[in-house]
């Protein structure tokens, strides 16, 4: 989601201009018309039935947090501590150090004679893995390094060219994604790291409606659930509405009962939690220009229920905009500008994500970019503030409100 194009083509036109005779004695009689030769086929484009194809990217970063916290001071929440080396409120960067963000390896097969099923494998390491599965439930050492592995058939019924993944893949909400580099801004969001999941394990198919209608339907074990926590299982509908080539609207929910792939250590890992979650959507992506794209967010999340037999129950509100200038094919620019409520509700514990009562997070991000290398190469410096209500930061040895951080990245593609 995650969630990132056009381009300009010049056209000319001449036109010559010749002297007329100025006396014609006959007209001469209309040449018969050419046979025009029949239009070539067009030649296909894109991978054929049965190809293999590969890509990838290797993305690196340094930062800086201008509070300077502690490694040896972090700040205890039911999702677990933050801070330390991590910076706070964060959940993919830290602070004062060399970061190896991401390696991938993507893999894809098209479906073919010899088999009937397409094949999609993506393969991670780095920094991320560990934070992407953080709340897996039971061991996490086999599904680390396996971001995506599924299935797809593609069958063409009642005229409609009908799309089923089978498998774990990552997760259709939000505009952003795991892959930095495939963002408008280099970290990641509030949004993305605490109002909706990464991935999901379950089958789903896409259904073109209409030139301007597509609904996705999903069965899944839950939020970030490779082998499901609790038994129950979760239901995704997401409708996108593309109007005309400018505009996109996406509306998704999610419903069911989540345990520790939705709330992390606050659920233990042998499935004692019950919480009915339900997770509604929506985001709206307009391409105002050729260079400037604006994309509104809004996440809402209602949950209630038990953790070992403790009633807790909550809502979480999430609201973005995002902005990217493209001023040049190499040069870029992209603002993006967060709100993130964690509002208890009845229960022991105080907010589904914090535990702190009533907690808000602001956050405006500012990332420059420029690519090189035919745009393999994706360089970024990037500044960013986070401000909370609550005591949610470290600086100095210290819980402060507000938090400052700098980061350069590269994220070569291939």
């Amino acid at each position: 989601m995650n969630y990132s194009r056009l381009s300009v083509m010049p056209f000319a036109l001449a036109a010559a201009l010749g002297n007329l005779p100025t006396v014609m004695a006959q007209a001469a009689p209309a040449a018969p018309a050419a046979q025009t030769a029949p239009a070539a086929p067009a030649t296909p484009t894109g991978p054929k039935p049965g190809d293999v194809t590969f890509s990838g990217l290797l993305d690196w970063y340094y930062g800086i947090n201008f509070q300077h916290p502690s490694p040896n001071f972090a700040i205890p929440t039911i999702g677990g501590a933050i801070g330390g080396a991590q910076n706070a409120g964060r959940a993919f960067d830290y602070h004062n150090q060399f970061g190896l963000n991401l390696v991938e390896l993507n893999f894809n097969r098209v479906a073919g004679k010899g088999f009937p099923l397409g094949i999609t494998a993506t393969l991670t390491a780095g920094d991320t893995p560990p934070v992407v599965y953080a709340t897996e439930p039971g061991a996490r050492s086999g599904f680390e390094g396996i971001q995506q592995l599924y299935l797809t058939y593609a069958p063409h019924l009642c005229g409609k060219d009908i799309t089923v993944d089978f498998g774990k893949f990552v997760t259709s909400f939000g505009v952003e994604v795991i892959e930095s580099a495939s963002n408008d801004n280099y970290s990641r969001g509030l949004l993305f790291t605490y109002a909706i999941p990464f991935y999901h394990a379950g089958i789903r198919a896409s259904i073109p409606l209409s030139n301007t209608f597509t609904i996705l339907g999903e069965l899944v074990n839950g939020w970030n659930n490779s082998t499901d926590d609790n038994g129950a299982k979760s239901l995704i509908a997401q409708l996108t509405w593309k109007p005309t080539a400018k505009w996109t609207h996406v509306l998704g929910v999610m419903g069911g009962s989540e345990g520790t792939g939705a709330y992390g250590v606050a659920v233990p890992r042998n499935g004692g939690g019950n919480i009915t979650t339900n997770l509604a959507e929506w985001y709206s992506v307009y391409q105002a220009t050729e260079k400037l794209k604006v994309t509104g967010l809004v996440d809402y999340v209602s949950a209630a229920g038990d953790v070992l037999g403790v009633h807790t129950s909550g809502n979480l509100l999430g609201l973005a905009i995002y902005g990217k200038y493209q001023f040049t094919p190499a040069v870029a620019f992209a603002a993006r500008l967060e709100q993130f409520e964690d509002m208890p509700g009845a229960g022991a514990i105080k907010g589904l994500r914090f535990g702190a009562g009533y907690t808000k997070m602001n956050s405006a991000t500012f990332t420059a970019e420029y690519a090189t290398l035919h745009s393999h190469l994706v360089s970024r410096l990037e500044y960013r503030h986070d401000h909370s209500n609550n005591l949610l930061f470290v600086g100095n040895g210290r819980a402060v409100n507000d938090q400052d951080t700098l980061f350069f990245s590269q994220a070569y593609k291939f």
